[in-house]
């Protein structure tokens, strides 16, 4: 009770302090979205996976050799949330599952259950894309990129243009477009 009211103080603090830069630097993003709202259905289901972008090229090396990816996203229990990865590395479909906390206490931070990884989620409005999402993920290397997901298959180049824009403004100008030479894998034919 005492850590949840901790942290509860220490997130309104770090948004108002997010708050005040964004006045100064106006390419931040807005806040990212609470864990509430992402728990909703309209966060639920595929998300195909448009580009991403980084602080540092080598942030970005695990995608290089990746032609596609699909994210899949279901409520799962003990207020977590169950993501499903598809991806295609050459002519191979790959599945990985991981399990995000949820939990109010460290809203907006989606923490993995191995605590490897933390995750932010925004809207597609930073990049007038409705059917979008950004995700940014640090790993516990400290490696960290913004990726770009859509609801649809195919994503416009303006959208994508924007997103290179708004990352770069915030000095990840390190870009990858997933090539998608081969389309995407689905859940049930990924190993």
């Amino acid at each position: 009770m005492l850590m949840s009211s901790l942290w509860g103080t220490v997130g309104s603090l770090l948004s108002l302090f997010y708050a005040g830069i964004q006045v100064m630097v106006p390419c931040l993003p807005p806040a990212p979205l609470s864990t509430a709202v992402i728990n909703t259905d309209e966060y639920m289901g595929s998300w195909y996976f448009v580009a991403a972008a980084s602080w540092d090229e080598d942030d970005l090396k695990s995608f290089k050799t990746t032609d596609s990816s699909v994210l899949h996203i279901q409520k799962g229990t003990n207020d977590t949330l169950t993501v499903t990865e598809s991806s295609r590395v050459g002519d191979q479909c790959h599945k990985s599952t991981w399990s995000y906390f949820t939990l109010s206490a460290t809203d907006p931070f989606l923490f993995r259950t191995d605590f490897d990884t933390l995750a932010l989620i925004w809207d597609g409005k930073l990049v007038n894309c409705s059917s979008c999402i950004i995700i940014l993920f640090v790993d516990e290397n400290e490696e960290t990129s913004a990726m770009l997901f859509n609801r649809n298959e195919k994503t416009s180049d303006e959208v994508i243009q924007e997103f290179k824009s708004r990352m770069e403004c915030v000095l990840m100008e390190d870009f990858l477009k997933a090539p998608l030479k081969t389309g995407y894998c689905k859940l049930d034919e990924a190993a």
